[in-house]
């Protein structure tokens, strides 16, 4: 009687702390999303249309490398408690001498307070293409073009800036425990004098790859603001990405941004910076004002400005690219902060123990040990960062004592996990990570 009175006053403690934090945690993402302006979106985009008073942010051309020092210092004025960098790559197959001029991705990251090394990443890319003013003037006349690219991708980059703006805000004092990474990334667009596209994201990837960073899931932002009658926005994802989709669709509900989104299956497609992480397994989605962009749909007709001269602030439904940042923020925000349902590490409840899988990070194989006072029916469960449960490990009556169990992660990807043991309302989780 003694120890069920202890548990149930256990579980209402718990209860009351997971619902405080649930309610503090809503209102302040609540508050993060309401510091995102339209006028300081607009003066974003209007300074990326003529960066150092160049015309154009094409690769190898001046106003290219002014975009990235407008960027840089931007985030530097308005970031606070985070890291900004500069990753410099090359183009090798591109014609010489621009295989050997430097191109530039911008790192923001804001440190995870519990668990820095798993990352949230939000990314935009900021060069820019005219390549639909005709192929032979794109060939001739790349470097001196006029390009704009107010939609493509000045839009996004204005987000993630005005995204920088609010998660610095000292009174809202957000505090992520994941870490939150915002990339700024060079060379996504084609051009006359190299192949291929992506080239920033594709060097990113492989850096972090090396790094064996772990990768919770990331979100490319790219032009997201054509739609002069509707707030829709498009989410493209592949099989492994659709959950942070539906977790979009979830958030832009709680957080009323107003947004019409498609429902899954969602649209796949490898046209922007996202497919740099598919190809390296990482869950990973993109928001775009519709895709493809060159389609229409119900509440779209397709864009005929980006990559052309007449990509100007004046295409730009503001309001739109607004929300689509406000969404992201919210998505950022939310997937920083531990699951609530699986937040509760205390051991040696009343005899309840779950020991730290061991090895960790591990990869395929690792060992679970828990112990029992007495006999008793257990769930131990194992979840995905968004709450989703991936595998089920025990769930039967177990005798009383110490109790272990190899669990292979052979089907999951990299990144982290929580691994939850349940015995009537007693709940016990801890974290582990899969590095592949």
């Amino acid at each position: 009687m003694k120890l069920s009175i202890k548990i149930t006053l256990l579980l209402l403690f718990c209860i009351s702390l997971d619902l405080y934090s649930m309610d503090s945690t809503f209102y302040k993402i609540k508050a993060l999303i309401s510091k995102i302006s339209t006028d300081s979106i607009s003066l974003h985009i209007k300074n990326l249309e003529k960066p150092g008073g160049m015309n154009s942010r094409i690769n190898f051309t001046p106003g290219n490398d002014s975009a990235m020092k407008y960027i840089y210092n931007t985030f530097s004025k308005v970031s606070k408690n985070c890291i900004i960098a500069i990753d410099t790559f090359f183009i090798s197959s591109a014609t010489a001498p621009y295989n050997q001029k430097p191109l530039f991705n911008i790192e923001v990251t804001f440190p995870g307070k519990l668990y820095p090394d798993s990352i949230f990443i939000l990314g935009a890319h900021y060069d820019c293409s005219a390549s639909r003013m005709g192929s032979s003037v794109w060939s001739a006349h790349w470097d001196t073009i006029s390009a704009p690219g107010a939609d493509d991708n000045s839009t996004g980059i204005a987000s993630l800036l005005e995204i920088a703006k609010a998660l610095s805000d000292s009174v809202i004092n957000f505090k992520n425990d994941y870490t939150i990474k915002l990339v700024a990334f060079g060379a996504e667009e084609s051009g006359p004098k190299y192949s291929g596209s992506h080239h920033g994201s594709i060097h990113y990837v492989e850096k972090i790859s090396a790094l064996n960073q772990h990768i919770i899931g990331m979100v490319s932002i790219d032009m997201i603001g054509f739609n002069a009658d509707y707030l829709y926005n498009s989410i493209i994802s592949n099989p492994n990405s659709v959950s942070l989709g539906t977790k979009a669709l979830s958030l832009n509900s709680q957080y009323h941004t107003s947004l019409i989104l498609p429902v899954a299956p969602f649209t796949y497609g490898e046209y922007s910076d996202h497919f740099s992480f598919w190809s390296a397994g990482i869950p990973a989605i993109c928001f775009m004002e519709n895709a493809p962009p060159w389609n229409d749909n119900t509440f779209y007709v397709s864009n005929p400005f980006y990559h052309t001269s007449y990509d100007t602030l004046g295409t730009v439904n503001i309001d739109l690219v607004r929300n689509v940042t406000k969404l992201s923020l919210a998505l950022a925000a939310s997937m920083s902060m531990s699951p609530t349902d699986v937040n509760i590490e205390k051991n040696d409840i009343s005899g309840y123990k779950l020991s730290q899988n061991y090895p960790n990070p591990f990869n395929p194989s690792t060992i679970i040990q828990y112990s029992l006072p007495e006999k008793a029916f257990v769930k131990l469960r194992v979840f995905d960062i968004l709450g989703k449960e991936v595998a089920i490990l025990v769930n039967e009556e177990k005798s009383a004592g110490s109790h272990s169990l190899n669990f292979n992660s052979q089907k999951l990807c990299s990144g982290v996990y929580f691994y939850k043991l349940q015995v009537n309302n007693l709940v016990i989780a801890k974290k582990m990570i899969i590095a592949k």
